[in-house]
């Protein structure tokens, strides 16, 4: 419910906060602390027509860019062995699944960047920060954390 204020300038402020508070953010995040359900072998992510996406319910490690992409496909856990780095665009699946605003304390990842497979360069690729959601390049040589996920 929004109070309407005579004051020139603050009508709009009022009314743009009472719709902020009431809205979910752009990512589609609510209050509610739920983790996704755990189908072959992690956190599932997206499903449609038999096919899709999960992530692991563990942290892999931290490492540079090669590190990431070997960890990764030498990962087997939970009866299976075909993990592998997460693309930029996957991470756009994820984040509303495994943010840390939605996890919370309790969730096993951690509010700070995740090294997706979508290289830029020779010498850069793409984060993603599981706080914000923001994307950015990174230097392949810097050390962020590591989720791996698997298709169906």
């Amino acid at each position: 419910m929004a109070v309407l204020s005579y004051v020139k300038n603050i009508t709009h402020l009022v009314i743009c906060a009472t719709l902020m508070l009431g809205a979910t953010s752009m990512f589609g995040q609510d209050n509610i602390k739920k983790t996704p359900p755990v189908k072959l072998g992690g956190y599932l992510i997206y499903e449609k027509n038999g096919h899709g996406l999960i992530a692991t319910v563990e942290l892999v490690g931290k490492g540079d860019f090669e590190e990431a992409k070997k960890k990764c496909d030498d990962l087997n856990t939970n009866g299976f062995d075909d993990w592998r780095l997460p693309t930029k665009e996957e991470f756009d699946l994820i984040h509303p699944k495994l943010n840390y605003k939605k996890m919370g304390t309790g969730g096993i990842f951690k509010s700070t960047w995740y090294w997706t497979a979508t290289e830029i360069d020779k010498g850069n690729a793409w984060t993603h920060n599981l706080n914000t959601g923001m994307q950015s390049s990174y230097f392949k040589d810097f050390k962020c954390n590591i989720m791996a996920v698997r298709s169906f």
